[in-house]
C-alpha cells in the first residue's frame, strides 16, 4: 500500500495550498476532475455525482495484465486518478462526502474500487486522528467476473452506515490476503456487503468458502473486535454482524 501512502502524504500539500481559495467550483467540478485525470494520467475518464458522492470511472487496458510492470503501471494510474479525485474535492466549494474511484478491465470482468470518506481525509490533517488510524480506514474493493459489469453500473449516493460496513469488509477481505494465519482459518473467504437492517450489518459469503468448525470462534471474535473498533471509529452505528449465504442461509452472527 506505498503508493497510497505516498498520495496522503501528498494531499496534506494540498490541503496547505487550496485552503485559501476554490480552484474547481462545484459547477465545473465534473468537467475540471475529467481534464485534470487526463492530463496527468493520459487517461479518458467519466465523472457524476449523486448526492454528496462523486465518482470517476475509468477503463485500463493493462489491469488484468499477466505482465508484472504492465499491471504496476495500471495501478499507478489508478492511485493517481483517486489522488486527482481527492484534490479535485478539497479544492471546490462542493460539499461532497465521499469519493470512489473506479477502474475496470476492457472485458468488465474485474473492477478495481478505492471509496474515501472525505472528512477522514480532514480529519487527518487537521490532527483530528493519528496516521495510523487514518491508515485503517482505506477502502479497498476488488470485485470479480461474477459482479464486475453491475458494480461498475452501480452509483449512489453513499450514506455513512453504509461507508462504514464496506469499510469494516474491506479490512477483513485485505487481512484474509495479507495475514498467513488469518488466510490459513479461513480459505476462499471473501466478505461482501449487503445491506444494513436496522442496526444489523448484513454481509454475503460465497457458498464454496471453506470454513472449518473448529475456528468460528476465532473468526467471531476477529469479527466482534473489528465491530467494535469501526463503531467507536464512527460513532456506533452497528450492534451486530450477520453473515449469510446466497441462499439466505445464517452462517454466523455477531454482536457487540
Amino acid at each position: 500500500m506505498k503508493p497510497l501512502k505516498n498520495i496522503m502524504c501528498l494531499l496534506i500539500t494540498i490541503l496547505s495550498l487550496n485552503s485559501c481559495g476554490v480552484t474547481y467550483p462545484k459547477e465545473d467540478l465534473i468537467s475540471g476532475l475529467e481534464k485534470l485525470v487526463k492530463k496527468e494520467c493520459n487517461q479518458d475518464s467519466k465523472a457524476s455525482i449523486v448526492g454528496k458522492t462523486l465518482y470517476l470511472d475509468m477503463q485500463l487496458d493493462g489491469l488484468t495484465s499477466k505482465d508484472r510492470e504492465t499491471v504496476l503501471q495500471a495501478m499507478h494510474k489508478v492511485f493517481v486518478a483517486a489522488f486527482a479525485t481527492v484534490r479535485v474535492i478539497l479544492s471546490s466549494d462542493s460539499d461532497i462526502k465521499y469519493m470512489v474511484t473506479t477502474t475496470y478491465d476492457p472485458s468488465k470482468n474485474t473492477v478495481f474500487r478505492i471509496v474515501r470518506s472525505i472528512d477522514d481525509v480532514k480529519s487527518s490533517y487537521y490532527g483530528r486522528i493519528s496516521h495510523s488510524d487514518f491508515e485503517s480506514r482505506n477502502l479497498l474493493e476488488i470485485v470479480g467476473p461474477s459482479v464486475a459489469a453491475t458494480t461498475i453500473d452501480d452509483r449512489h449516493d453513499i450514506t455513512e452506515g453504509e461507508y462504514v460496513g464496506r469499510l469494516l469488509v474491506s479490512q477483513m477481505n485485505m487481512m484474509s490476503r495479507t495475514n498467513p494465519m488469518f488466510g490459513a482459518l479461513i480459505s476462499m473467504l471473501q466478505l461482501q456487503y449487503v445491506g444494513i437492517d436496522s442496526r444489523t450489518l448484513i454481509l454475503l459469503v460465497d457458498e464454496a468458502a471453506v470454513i472449518n468448525a473448529r475456528v468460528v470462534p476465532t473468526i467471531k471474535n476477529i469479527l466482534h473486535d473489528e465491530l467494535q473498533t469501526y463503531s467507536k471509529k464512527y460513532n456506533d452505528p452497528f450492534d451486530e454482524i450477520k453473515v449469510v449465504t446466497f441462499k439466505g442461509e445464517i452462517v454466523m452472527r455477531v454482536s457487540l
